[in-house]
């Protein structure tokens, strides 16, 4: 009895905690990367940038120096981020963005 109620754990409980995992990633996401973009401040550089994205799980790093770039987070796989704008490699302003 003891194995049964173990395999079923293992073959029930896993799923289920993947699927707890996913699930508040999804309902906690617009709040979180919303925060985030608030966060972004204009004048910000690259550099400072980058270090940010990393720190909040935001991806890619921008590699441009003028123009429009997308941070997405990995946690959601791309469907919310910021949307950044940049002006000779610092930033000029950043807005929340949901990719629907």
């Amino acid at each position: 009895m003891k194995k049964l109620r173990r395999y079923l754990l293992i073959v029930l409980g896993i799923p289920l905690l993947g699927m707890a995992y996913c699930t508040s990633n999804f309902l906690t996401a617009e709040s979180r990367v919303r925060n985030a973009c608030e966060r972004i401040t204009p004048g910000m550089s690259r550099a400072d940038l980058a270090q940010y994205a990393r720190t909040h799980g935001l991806a890619p790093t921008p590699t441009i120096e003028t123009g429009t770039s997308w941070m997405v987070e990995t946690k959601t796989y791309g469907r919310y981020g910021c949307k950044v704008l940049l002006e000779a490699g610092l930033v000029k302003q950043a807005d929340y963005h949901f990719a629907d």
